[in-house]
C-alpha cells in the first residue's frame, strides 16, 4: 500500500518589513532600555544617600537639623524619580482624555535627560502655553514624542551636533489643530523612509485614535540638511467634533 503523505497546511502570507506594532515595539524598547538605565543609576544614588541618613541615625550622633532637610531632600528626589518611573509602562486600557502638551513634553524632556546615551543632546524648545489641550491617550503621546525625540537626538549626536540648534522641538496651534515639530541635523548619506514600517507609520498608528497625522521631510538650513519630524493633532473641542462625524458617517 503506497503510503500517502499528509496534507501540510498552507503558509500564512508574508508582508515585506515589520508591521507597524512590531517597528514600533522595536523603537520603543530600544528607547525604554536606555532611559530605564538612566533611572536605575538615579534610583541608586537615592538609596545611597538614604543609607547614609540611616546610618547616621543607627550611630546615635545629635541628628542636626542639616541632617533632617537633606533626609527630606532625598526623600522629595525619589518620590519624583518614582513619578518619572510611572511614566514608562504602557496603559492600553486608558481612553483618550483631555491632555496639555504643556504637562506632557517637560516629562518627555525629563526622561531624555536620563536616556544612557544621548542625554549629552540638548533640545532647544519653543514653547506656545496657550496651545489648546488635545483629545489623546497619554502615554500613547508620551511614548511616541519620546521615540522621535530619541531618532533626532540620535541623528545630531552622528552629525556632532550636541550643541545649541542640533535638536530642536517646537509646538504650537490654533483652534483646531496642534503641531509638533522635531527638527535634527540629517546625516549626510541617510536616506528618509516614511512608507510601511516606518518610524513615521508606526507613530502614526500609535496615534491614530487621536486623529493624527504625520510626516518626515528634509529641509534645507544654513548648517546643511536637517530632518523635520511633523506631528498634527485636532484640539480637544475638532476632535469631539470628529468623533462625532465619524460615529454617524
Amino acid at each position: 500500500m503506497a503510503a500517502t503523505e499528509s496534507a501540510q497546511p498552507s503558509p500564512e502570507p508574508q508582508t515585506e518589513g515589520p508591521t507597524p506594532a512590531r517597528f514600533w515595539g522595536d523603537q520603543w524598547l530600544r528607547v525604554s532600555e536606555k532611559v530605564l538605565k538612566g533611572l536605575n543609576h538615579q534610583l541608586t544614588n537615592r538609596v545611597a544617600g538614604l543609607e547614609a541618613v540611616v546610618g547616621i541615625f543607627q550611630d546615635g550622633e545629635p541628628v542636626e537639623p542639616q541632617i533632617v532637610a537633606a533626609l527630606a531632600q532625598e526623600v522629595s528626589r525619589l518620590n519624583h524619580l518614582l513619578h518619572l518611573f510611572r511614566c514608562m509602562p504602557a496603559e492600553p486600557f486608558v481612553g483618550a482624555e483631555p491632555v496639555r502638551l504643556q504637562d506632557i513634553v517637560p516629562q518627555v524632556l525629563e526622561l531624555h535627560g536620563h536616556h544612557a546615551d544621548l542625554r549629552v543632546i540638548a533640545v532647544d524648545v519653543a514653547a506656545d502655553m496657550e496651545t489648546l489641550p488635545l483629545l489623546v491617550r497619554p502615554s500613547a503621546l508620551l511614548r511616541c514624542l519620546l521615540v522621535v525625540l530619541e531618532s533626532g537626538a540620535g541623528n545630531a549626536l552622528r552629525a556632532g551636533s550636541s550643541g545649541e540648534g542640533g535638536l530642536t522641538l517646537s509646538y504650537s496651534g490654533d483652534a483646531t489643530w496642534v503641531t509638533v515639530v522635531f527638527e535634527a541635523p540629517q546625516p549626510e548619506g541617510q536616506p528618509i523612509f516614511t512608507g510601511e514600517g516606518s518610524l513615521v507609520h508606526a507613530v502614526g498608528s500609535a496615534l491614530s485614535h487621536a486623529f493624527a497625522q504625520v510626516g518626515a521631510t528634509v529641509v534645507g538650513s544654513q548648517t546643511g540638511e536637517r530632518i523635520r519630524y511633523e506631528l498634527r493633532l485636532p484640539t480637544l473641542p475638532e476632535a469631539r467634533r470628529l468623533e462625532r462625524e465619524s460615529a454617524t458617517s
